[in-house]
């Protein structure tokens, strides 16, 4: 009889070697946590399983159309958000064309940001004040 690859002198060592570490005292405890360990990890498999089938039973019960499976086949990627940023390019034509006269001197005709009144400079764009 193998199991695991092992016969059952081996099996006997490793027991022997498990009773001298742990003691004939704790042996229960350490047979009873090691139960409930398994039985965690087989419910954890067991209910993985059960949600990987019911979403692929969803995705293949719910689309009817060969474009809607095309598409759930597809791979999921992610798309990174990228803000607009003013560029050395964009201050210079800025600085270039006189700003645009606002309503108030308190906002920036660039970017449309709060100033203070004796601001020289955008504190968020960097474009100059007029």
């Amino acid at each position: 009889m193998r199991i695991f690859g092992m016969g059952m002198p081996e099996m006997i060592v490793i027991l022997l070697v498990i009773l001298i570490i742990f003691g004939p005292k704790n042996l229960p405890k350490l047979g009873s946590a090691l139960g409930k360990a398994v039985k965690g990890v087989r419910e954890g498999v067991d209910s993985v399983n059960t949600e990987l089938d019911a979403a692929k039973e969803s995705v293949e019960g719910g689309d009817k159309d060969a474009k809607d499976k095309k598409d759930a086949d597809a791979p999921i990627t992610a798309t990174a958000v990228v803000e607009d940023t003013p560029t050395k390019a964009d201050t210079a034509s800025a600085e270039a064309a006189p700003a645009e006269a606002s309503d108030s001197a308190d906002f920036c005709a660039q970017c449309g940001a709060a100033q203070d009144a004796d601001a020289k400079f955008c504190k968020k764009c960097g474009t100059p004040t007029s």
